[in-house]
């Protein structure tokens, strides 16, 4: 076989190794479908009664980039009036569509507004 054929055969029985060890070495592989994720992003949050007092703006990180809190989106009327708020993961429950508030109202009304 000709040099170059041989360069050539190399290379292409090389390439997908290369491609598996590139992936391995690349970290975690997300092997998840994607169908169970969803944003929670304007996420109703309701109280005890089922009556929605507010909304999920997003989860907050802490600085080792892991889950630790809420800003919630609370009253107001088309975002008039409305002002977020910061609360720990453990403060709302999800129920399946929606969050629950283990904290009142009048508790989330008294947190100091979130500004960012």
């Amino acid at each position: 076989m000709p040099r170059p054929m041989i360069i050539a055969a190399t290379m292409l029985t090389a390439m997908p190794l290369a491609a598996q060890e590139a992936a391995q070495g690349a970290g975690v592989v997300d092997t998840r479908d994607g169908t169970f994720l969803q944003s929670v992003d304007d996420t109703n949050v309701i109280n005890a009664n089922g009556e929605k007092i507010g909304e999920v703006e997003e989860i907050l990180v802490d600085s080792d980039g892991q889950p630790a809190g809420f800003l919630i989106d609370l009253g107001g009327l088309l975002n008039f009036g409305d002002h977020d708020v910061s609360v720990p993961l453990g403060a709302l429950e999800w129920n399946g569509k929606e969050y629950v508030s283990k904290m009142t109202e009048e508790q989330l009304e008294n947190l100091a507004p979130w500004d960012e």
